[in-house]
């Protein structure tokens, strides 16, 4: 494919943005698909490739219609749903290799909002007001690889100081959708292994991707911050993984109790159960939630066992009736699993401080949730207690068995 970037933006308000923003990318030796996605009123010299008429239209609803509603937040629902059906159908079409956007929070709302429907690996680039600041830009990002550049000033006008950002963003995009051209590579390919990992399981995790690498398998990990449970879901839904080893699934505990990693949807733990693929599971992490600074507990928190992560972070102890619900929440999500799963429970402990000895073992609270676990889990699904913590070499080594002796059948 010719290099190729979408620009979005909405003309009625960005016209000579988007003009200006166009020139300085065709002068890097990359073509342009401009898509517009204003509401009011068509360009007056930029014509797009894509007009806002088509994209309202392929939202749903007539522009003219659209317009007569005086309804500015049904327009942007509109436009957002037409533009991603819109970039969809080009994108499969072959048309593109990248997209930038820019705006305020109604055009960062539509730009991000088509770029999070884009595979994982197209190059996107977002330059936004809203980028910085106390509100959170979080849901622009989603679970998807896009660039959030700030833009300092407000995009209004061509001036000084935009052209300058402009100029960066478009060296960017374009040095990026070049690098694409015939590189893209398939990884979706059946050696490619999805694993779920924390800093309080690394020990273990690790020994696990050196293990499955020499059997040759690729095995791609996942942070369980609240985003990167959510991620791995999202590509294993999209036909990147043939299996998964979950074996931590601290973002399922901390979402229930209203912590600071608990995971950002509630399909944790649904993706490969939906696909059929096979799953070692584990309950890594799962004993404890994330607060915040140790100053910031509240007064039943901090009767609570807990460690100091970090200046801003505290491991707290769950009780072992949430550790009971946690437990029948995982428990349902793998009943519902249409392809081999094994449970492994590793009775010394489930995380780096949840060991004799360190702040957070409490073997009573770890017997409720494998007690409670083994009472909600279906007959048919196999479990297997293991006498080890889980970072310990011989409980890891069970994983990897399974897991190999799971896909060889």
């Amino acid at each position: 494919m010719e290099p190729t970037v979408l620009l979005i933006a909405t003309l009625d308000t960005k016209e000579k943005e988007a003009a200006y923003l166009k020139r300085i990318i065709e002068a890097k030796g990359v073509k342009t698909l401009v898509m517009d996605t204003g509401v009011l009123s068509s360009p007056r010299e930029l014509k797009p490739d894509v007009t806002r008429e088509e994209v309202a239209l392929a939202g749903g609803m007539p522009i003219d219609q659209l317009v007569a509603t005086g309804n500015k937040g049904k327009c942007i629902e509109v436009m957002i749903a037409g533009a991603q059906t819109m970039a969809q159908r080009l994108f499969a079409a072959g048309k593109f290799n990248g997209v930038i956007s820019f705006g305020g929070a109604q055009g960062t709302n539509i730009g991000t909002a088509v770029m999070k429907n884009l595979p994982f690996g197209v190059p996107k680039i977002m330059i936004s007001t809203v980028a910085s600041g106390t509100a959170t830009f979080g849901p622009f990002v989603g679970t998807k690889d896009v660039m959030m550049m700030h833009s300092v000033v407000d995009v209004q006008g061509v001036n000084t100081l935009i052209t300058r950002l402009f100029e960066n963003a478009a060296a960017a995009i374009c040095g990026m959708v070049k690098n694409n051209v015939g590189q893209i590579k398939d990884v979706q390919s059946g050696n490619a292994v999805a694993m779920s990992m924390l800093g309080t399981t690394t020990p273990g995790a690790l020994r696990a991707q050196r293990l499955m690498a020499a059997e040759g398998y690729e095995v791609i990990a996942f942070h369980q911050n609240g985003t990167g449970g959510i991620a791995m879901e999202d590509l294993i839904r999209e036909g990147y993984f043939s299996g998964v080893l979950d074996i931590n699934l601290h973002e399922l505990a901390d979402r229930m109790v209203g912590g600071l990693h608990g995971s950002i949807k509630d399909y944790r733990l649904e993706a490969a159960a939906e696909k059929g693929l096979p799953q070692v599971i584990a309950p890594g992490s799962i004993e404890y939630t994330v607060q915040g600074p140790v100053d910031s507990l509240s007064p039943e928190l901090k009767k609570r066992p807990y460690i100091v992560h970090n200046p801003t972070l505290t491991l707290v102890r769950l009780t072992p009736e949430e550790l009971e619900a946690v437990a029948g929440l995982v428990a349902a999500k793998l009943n519902k699993a249409r392809g081999p799963v094994k449970v492994l429970l590793p009775l010394r402990g489930f995380s780096f401080p949840n060991r004799e000895g360190h702040e957070l073992w409490d073997p009573v609270g770890n017997q409720a949730f494998i007690s409670a676990f083994k009472a909600h889990l279906a007959p048919a699904i196999e479990v297997e207690e293991v006498d080890a913590h889980i970072n310990d070499p011989e409980f890891i080594d069970r994983v990897v068995a399974s897991y190999l002796a799971m896909v060889s059948k």
